[in-house]
């Protein structure tokens, strides 16, 4: 399962899937039905998240961490 390469990914400050999900609480938030909760982050937010990882892991380069950076910051300023 491609989900699994993702374990091997290095922690880090930022990833993609966390500049594209900044605002997970708010879409975790719309769930209107409290018990779904889980079900809306397994089968929406969290397949999401792994394939803009698997992304990274296709993509990695140092030039590549430098712009996530970059838009790490952007992102926390606006």
């Amino acid at each position: 399962n491609s989900m699994y390469a993702t374990l091997l990914m290095p922690a880090g400050v930022t990833s993609l899937a966390s500049i594209k999900y900044k605002d997970e609480d708010s879409i975790i938030g719309q769930v209107t039905d409290m018990s779904k909760i889980d079900d809306v982050y397994m089968n929406e937010i969290l397949p999401s998240k792994m394939e803009y990882n698997l992304k990274y892991i296709e993509d990695f380069s140092f030039f590549f961490d430098i712009s996530l950076m970059f838009k790490t910051v952007l992102q926390v300023i606006f």
